[in-house]
């Protein structure tokens, strides 16, 4: 059995959901390392890596879910957004260090992390109607 537009466009707001809760919880694992001026990158990185795999996760159920019809280039649009934006998460996360992050190449992973994020707000909204 297909699955309805209606169920489809309902099983995106909750990945979306997901996504950016866990996007939220991510970025609060540096901000508490900030916080508390502790420069532990290796503890740092093992709780990412924990957020890492929440994100496969979404992605996982990304894939899984059945694209009717009259979505079917947006959805693949989105599938394909989902994937870049978790395949940069966990390349700054395996990539994070001090040289990282003075050579530049971390910058060049958060610009096409938000580049995927922007995507999949754009699309999302688009197919919700928002």
């Amino acid at each position: 059995m297909t699955i309805s537009r209606k169920d489809y466009l309902l099983q995106i707001a909750k990945l979306d959901k997901r996504l950016i809760k866990g996007s939220e919880e991510y970025a609060e694992i540096s901000e508490k390392y900030i916080f508390m001026q502790d420069h532990d990158i290796s503890a740092m990185k093992e709780e990412w890596f924990s957020k890492v795999e929440d994100f496969k996760k979404i992605q996982q159920d990304i894939n899984r879910l059945e694209i009717p019809n009259a979505f079917e280039s947006m959805g693949k649009e989105l599938r394909d957004a989902y994937k870049r934006y978790i395949d940069c998460v966990e390349e700054k996360t395996i990539k994070f260090s001090m040289e990282t992050m003075n050579n530049g190449e971390l910058d060049i992973i958060q610009d096409k992390e938000r580049q995927a994020a922007e995507d999949i707000e754009s699309i999302t909204e688009t197919l919700l109607g928002e």
